[in-house]
């Protein structure tokens, strides 16, 4: 063995990979992440530093576009899987161990990417970090936020973005455009950003096209790609496990990580059928959030929806409140099971007034489900 396949086999066993949920598929997602964590690889925060990239269920055309355009942006050594139902993930995860240790292979695959036409090697410069780094609410930057208070919008996906009718500056960097409404009276005060459809802890197949006013939301639009549902509860059997999935999600934005891992390892054992294993685990999740009271004033007067603004874009009553009034709420639909989709154009509506980290807080307390509507949110 030489040196450079001794390097990659010991770079394979701190594989990082980015897991990608598409509509429908939150059960073989959930299955595929443990499988990932069995192996010991890590979920990657952004496709930069990610070396498999791995599709989750059938993406439809719009999201398999933006996937595309992804693994493109991604670096090299790399290797790409695209998981369906039935699928053997474990041997999956094997093919893709062989690939990124397949020094022949890498290299045709660095010569195909060098050998790219230049505009589209342009085209797809903006899609490296496509949403992710920045908004990774895992670190000490827990609610996106440096350390002046102020959001970090490094990353944040642009690659989607219609810059068309936009002036440009040098290089071809888009300006913001100003507003009548702006609050400082200053120029280039207003920029259009994506979120999604790939972001850690994001609603599968979900965008969200917002105006920023500095870190603002003063305008959102909410949308499915492919006009899908998304309906990550699934079956009825899987009520309970997705809803501790939804509590983990929020929990990781909020910059709680352990309590997370706590909340997911229920979700497995539900998943697993070991229903007085998981409650007592849940209940264990419960008193952990119950006890910080640094985590309760984290959340305590974030993203509050007041009843009528809930009446008003037909949602049920329980979701009026802050962020910790819904994540309690949470808690509860996970210990009984109980839950449904939210209208996706209300989302929208909801982070209007917000600034942008608390825009994605609200998404991920509402449950992290979301459907067309007026459609049906059974099986």
């Amino acid at each position: 063995m030489g040196v450079s396949d001794w390097l990659a086999a010991r770079a394979v066993r701190a594989t990082q990979v980015l897991l990608v949920e598409c509509p429908g598929a939150w059960a073989l997602r959930v299955s595929t992440e443990r499988a990932v964590a069995q192996r010991g690889w890590r979920i990657a925060p952004s496709p930069a530093s990610a070396d498999v990239l791995i599709v989750a269920g059938r993406p439809g055309t719009e999201l398999a576009e933006v996937l595309d355009r992804l693994w493109e942006a991604m670096p090299g050594p790399r290797a790409r899987l695209d998981i369906g139902a039935g699928s053997d993930i474990r041997t999956s995860l094997d093919d893709a161990a062989k690939r990124l240790t397949d020094s022949r292979a890498q290299a045709e695959d660095a010569a195909h990417r060098a050998d790219r036409d230049p505009s589209v090697e342009e085209q797809h410069a903006e899609m490296d970090h496509a949403g992710h780094e920045g908004m990774d609410h895992r670190d000490d930057a827990a609610m996106g936020h440096g350390d002046d208070g102020e959001v970090d919008h490094e990353g944040m996906d642009h690659g989607s973005m219609d810059h068309e009718g936009m002036e440009m500056a040098p290089d071809g960097i888009p300006l913001a455009e100003g507003s009548e409404d702006d609050r400082d009276g200053l120029e280039m005060d207003a920029m259009p950003v994506r979120l999604g459809p790939v972001l850690p802890h994001w609603p599968a197949g979900l965008v969200l096209d917002v105006t920023l006013h500095g870190d603002l939301v003063v305008d959102a639009t909410a949308r499915l790609l492919d006009d899908n549902d998304v309906r990550t509860a699934g079956r009825e059997e899987h009520a309970t496990a997705k809803a501790c999935d939804d509590v983990a999600a929020l929990l990781d934005l909020a910059g709680w990580p352990d309590v997370a891992t706590r909340a997911r390892t229920a979700r497995d054992q539900f998943l697993d059928g070991r229903d007085d294993t998981a409650s007592a685990t849940l209940a264990d999740v419960r008193q952990g959030v119950t006890a910080s009271r640094l985590l309760r004033w984290s959340l305590r007067g974030v993203g509050v929806l007041r009843p009528d603004r809930v009446r008003e874009v037909g949602l049920p009553e329980h979701l009026a409140g802050d962020c910790l009034d819904r994540l309690d709420g949470l808690l509860d639909r996970a210990g009984d099971g109980t839950g449904s989709p939210v209208p996706v154009a209300a989302l929208g509506q909801l982070v209007t007034g917000c600034d942008l980290a608390v825009a994605r807080l609200v998404a991920a307390s509402l449950g992290g489900s979301f459907a067309r509507a007026g459609v049906s949110s059974g099986a």
